[in-house]
């Protein structure tokens, strides 16, 4: 929900949000609705993204009610679909701030496009 308080300063940016989670959709709408968030959000809940991106954590075995949380962070995409980008984190209980992840987007695209 931090995110959101950043969310007018990344559209002023011309910077996209999307997060992606293992929750269901019903779980994500609900907490969605709860924090009047603004930015998408997409299920992975067999960890096929978590997987493909190579940030599944590894601490979580199919069938535990944890698999499919990821280590926390962020990918920067630039306009051509390429990652220019990407911090994370080891522990899931720690979290990349909304305001540190919009001044390394900006960095991230300022720099790919020089």
């Amino acid at each position: 929900m931090q995110l959101q308080n950043y969310a007018e300063d990344y559209e002023e940016a011309g910077i996209g949000m999307v997060v992606i989670t293992y929750d269901s959709p019903d779980l994500q709408e609900e907490f969605v609705n709860t924090g009047n968030l603004t930015y998408q959000f997409i299920s992975d809940i067999d960890a096929t993204t978590m997987n493909a991106l190579g940030i599944l954590n590894e601490q979580y075995s199919p069938g535990d009610p944890a698999y499919g949380i990821p280590h926390p962070g962020v990918f920067v995409i630039d306009l051509n679909n390429e990652i220019v980008g990407k911090i994370f984190i080891e522990s899931f209980r720690e979290r990349v701030d909304g305001e540190g992840t919009l001044n390394y987007a900006l960095q991230m695209l300022e720099t790919e496009s020089e």
